[in-house]
């Protein structure tokens, strides 16, 4: 956020606050404390027209939370409705009052919200209680008299605001993996001290010996079976690998899922050992990457599809590796339960 940004939002933070604090607000007929800022304009608004707006939404209580603030993101595009509902509780009901430049303020009452059957106590999210507030404001940058100036509008803001948003997406990604990681690493550590890492890897290496598989073990842990090593590019992180598989499981021999999929390696989420096993290869390559249980869906089984720390195996075939995303990639279809997954426990 631009420093003149991030001064306008706690400028503005600042004057909901002492709004807040102050006798001049008002109560709407539903209970929603209120306040209008007039920006001058002398235009006016109706039902029909679209509000572009600045939105800081907090809630206030024991530890305040900024739960949205759209200063220096995309701006909120609201179009005004009639009538409020009957038992409406929400600032709505005062955007047919704003103009160009004005600024709204809103207090609404989380004990309000629950008494109207809005909300039930028993459902609330852990950063929302009774007898918190919820302290809206608004600040109107324009005024479209037709929908289709304000979806003009919003693609503009949308094309402006892509950087941020993928590189915020890329942020969130990082944390969600690194997060994955660490959780499965305190698992394997555990394992490990109980002898049962030692157990898993057994059950592997004696499916490898009655198969008569001369597989290669990582250092992670995965056993790789590399039929045809590959000419061409190498697996690596960052490059975008698309796969042909067929995924079994070892206990059994009977084939859950086969796809082929395209994944940016490393970036992307993915389970441990099929990961580990696809950098044994170059493009061409051809092989099969059996895992043991603690490298593949861990104690939560892809939530319920495979026992808890059960072993799988894949044949895989690597069809290409770019640093370019495919113009088309194909992805697995949402009923399987291919190694993609973001379950990687």
């Amino acid at each position: 956020m631009k420093r003149s940004q991030i001064l306008g939002a706690l400028a503005f933070a600042t004057l909901a606050f002492a709004a807040c604090n102050n006798a001049d607000y008002q109560t709407s007929a539903s209970g929603v404390k209120y306040k209008i800022i007039d920006g001058g304009s002398k235009d006016s608004s109706k039902v029909g027209d679209v509000l572009k707006m600045h939105v800081i939404q907090k809630i206030e209580g024991a530890k305040d939370t900024v739960l949205t603030d759209t200063y220096g993101k995309l701006p909120a595009f609201v179009k005004i409705q009639d009538a409020a509902m009957p038992n409406a509780y929400g600032p709505d009901e005062f955007f047919k009052k704003l103009k160009k430049g004005d600024s709204l303020v809103t207090v609404l009452y989380v004990d309000s919200l629950i008494k109207k059957g809005l909300a039930q106590e028993a459902q609330l999210p852990p950063f929302m209680k009774k007898g918190d507030k919820i302290l809206l404001t608004f600040k109107v940058l324009e005024v479209f008299k037709n929908d289709s100036l304000a979806q003009a509008d919003y693609q503009k803001e949308m094309e402006k605001d892509a950087p941020r948003q993928k590189k915020e997406q890329e942020e969130m990604m990082k944390k969600m993996m690194k997060d994955q990681e660490d959780a499965r690493k305190a698992d394997e550590a555990a394992l490990e001290k109980s002898g049962e890492k030692a157990k898993q890897v057994k059950a592997v290496q004696d499916f490898l010996t009655a198969k008569k598989w001369a597989a290669t073990q990582t250092s992670v842990g995965t056993f790789v079976k590399i039929d045809q090593q590959g000419t061409g590019t190498q697996v690596a992180d960052g490059k975008f690998v698309t796969v042909k598989y067929n995924g079994k499981k070892v206990s059994n021999d009977s084939t859950f899922d086969a796809n082929q999929f395209t994944v940016q390696l490393g970036v992307q989420p993915f389970i441990k050992g099929f990961e580990d096993g696809l950098r044994q290869f170059k493009q061409g390559g051809k092989g099969t990457i059996v895992i043991p249980g603690y490298l593949a869906y861990g104690k939560e089984g892809n939530g319920g599809v495979f026992k808890p720390y059960e072993p799988l195996y894949f044949d895989v075939e690597i069809l290409e590796v770019s640093d370019k995303e495919p113009a088309a990639p194909q992805m697995p279809t949402p009923q399987a339960h291919g190694p993609n997954d973001g379950h990687n426990h």
